[in-house]
């Protein structure tokens, strides 16, 4: 087989073969692919990180139901309940050899911080005004998150009501 022809189908069969998404990740990545679950008739109304020298986990509430926990186990537990029409809009955070700590600014100017803000630092936010987090996917290995990634769109909350 010809380089080009053989290349071509390494790359088709390492799309089929792994983890698909569409957004940026951030870190360095490696071990286990995780996504938050996909819901589309429910608002991200809370959230649920877990740290101890790193990021070891993260949940999502959809709702009034708490997703199931992504991530490594252990660390020490922060919940954050988000008001009625609060959206998340924007993450920063700091990753070196595992995620280090995430601050989230939601669309009423509040901020919520997991973790510590140390190593090389990341920012992520929508690419549409109005739009807010509505999922979470990356990859974690045993001792925590090895790189995070953030999924954007419109409120539900917002879509139903026009």
């Amino acid at each position: 087989m010809r380089q080009p022809e053989a290349m071509l189908l390494l790359l088709t069969l390492a799309l089929l073969g792994g983890p698909t998404w569409a957004g940026k990740m951030y870190g360095p990545g490696g071990g286990k692919y995780f996504s938050t679950t996909e819901d589309y008739d429910h608002d991200i109304t809370g959230l649920r990180v877990s740290s101890a020298l790193m990021v070891k986990s993260v949940q999502v509430r959809l709702g009034d139901s708490w997703d199931v926990k992504q991530g490594a186990s252990g660390g020490q537990t922060q919940e954050v309940i988000l008001e009625q029409g609060e959206y998340i809009i924007k993450v920063v955070g700091a990753f070196k050899v595992f995620l280090q700590g995430m601050a989230l600014c939601t669309n009423k100017g509040r901020c919520f911080y997991f973790g510590k803000l140390e190593g090389n630092f990341f920012s992520a936010s929508p690419s549409q005004e109005g739009q807010g987090l509505v999922g979470i996917y990356g990859e974690y290995g045993l001792l925590g998150i090895k790189s995070i990634g953030f999924e954007w769109n419109y409120p539900v909350e917002q879509q139903t009501a026009d």
